[in-house]
This record gives C-alpha cells, structure tokens and sequence, in this order.
C-alpha cells in the first residue's frame, strides 16, 4: 500500500518537474523565514498611501488568502508536468524573483498597523491565527501577489492547459489582490511590487532562453 502511494506520487510529476518544484519551495521558504531574522532588528518603513486608509477590514476574505495554497499547488502541478523548455524557463524566473523578493525585504523593511479582529465567528478566529504566524514584515513586495501572478502568467500561453482554468487563475489573482487588502496583510504598494519583480523576470527568461541554466544543472548533476 504505503509503496503504491509512493508510486503514484512520484508520477504525478516528472522527475525534472519534481526537482524543480521542490528546489523552488525550499527558496520560497528560506526567503519568507529566513528574511525575518535580520528585519527582526531593523527599524521598519510604513508603505502606507491614503488608499490604504479608506479600504474597510474584512475578515471573511482571510478565506481567500487562506484557499491560495491550494490554487497554487493544484496550478503549479500543472505547470511542471509540462515540457522540460518550459519548466526550466519557468523555475529559472521564479528563482531570480525570489532572490529580487528578498532583496526588497531587507531595502524596504516595511510593515502595516493591525486592526482589533472583532467577533468570535470562523474567519475571526482564522484571521487572528494568521496574524499570529504571520507577523507584520517581509511585506513588500507581497508574496501572495507573486505566486499568483506567477501561476497565471507561467500557464497563459501553455499549451494543454484548459482556457477555463487560465482564467480562473487570472480572476484568482485578482480576488487575492483584493483579500491581502481587505485583511490588511499589505498595503496597496506591495501589489504593483510583487507584480513587477514576477514579470521582469519572465520576460528576460524568454528573451534570453534561461531554460538553458536548468539544462546546464541537469547535464552537471548526471556527472556526478
């Protein structure tokens, strides 16, 4: 049993897909953690603009925030089963995001003021529980707004991949826009942030084929 499930999990995936998949997770959490050491003792920088002001607090949209992880990892299954060109293209774009994103957080130390999370209903609860793991640094630009501007950005083009699903992503990334604000997670500045340190990335990846540094790691790793 243990060995059938196994099985099917190694192939949900190829095995470059898995490597890249993996390797861009391990990033991603030694950026969001490991940042938090040095601001720690840094003096922070409210990026706050007026707009920031008149958005109302709404618990309820910590459901969204909340349901990302899941969108995510359901579309970036999709992606890394897909050819080895555009995996690697991809992962190589995603990985100099992060290291722009981590970058930013220790250029822009910024934070945001929390609001009392009123109620003792369901997304109250959540929305405290979030605001304890999750403290108030490594802001900008938002990683919630990377990963899914990167998941509709990485399989627009992608062939096999129904039109439906590329614009659920689309419509997805907007309604996470929305809830980092709504739950004051981030101001409205780490929104065009995030957008930006994604797509540089993706269009140089394109213009000067990054996928050939995954080939170059691939070539290296069968020699050893």
């Amino acid at each position: 049993m243990i060995k059938k499930l196994v099985n099917w999990i190694r192939n949900l995936l190829p095995g470059y897909g898995w490597a890249c998949f993996l390797f861009l997770v391990f990033c991603q959490c030694t950026v969001f953690w490991a940042t938090r050491i040095p601001l720690s003792y840094m003096e922070k920088i409210d990026l706050s603009i007026a707009l920031d002001d008149i958005i109302p607090f709404r618990p309820g949209w910590i459901s969204i925030y909340v349901l990302s992880f899941a969108s995510w990892a359901g579309t970036l299954f999709l992606l890394f089963r897909q050819r080895k060109e555009h995996v690697y293209r991809n992962s190589t774009a995603y990985f100099v995001t992060l290291i722009l994103t981590a970058f930013s957080f220790l250029l822009l130390p910024g934070t945001i003021e929390r609001p009392e999370v009123p109620g003792r209903g369901f997304f109250s609860w959540l929305t405290r529980f979030i605001y304890l793991v999750d403290q108030p640094n490594n802001l900008c630009p938002s990683l919630h707004v990377i990963c899914s501007y990167y998941c509709w950005r990485a399989i627009w083009d992608t062939e096999g991949i129904p039109l439906w699903y590329r614009r659920f992503n689309f419509v997805f990334l907007l309604l996470v826009c929305c809830s980092i604000l709504f739950v004051k997670q981030h101001v409205f500045v780490d929104i065009p942030a995030g957008v930006l340190v994604s797509e540089v990335p993706l269009q140089l990846a394109r213009r000067f084929r990054w996928e050939r540094a995954g080939y170059a790691i691939e070539k290296k790793w069968k020699r050893i």
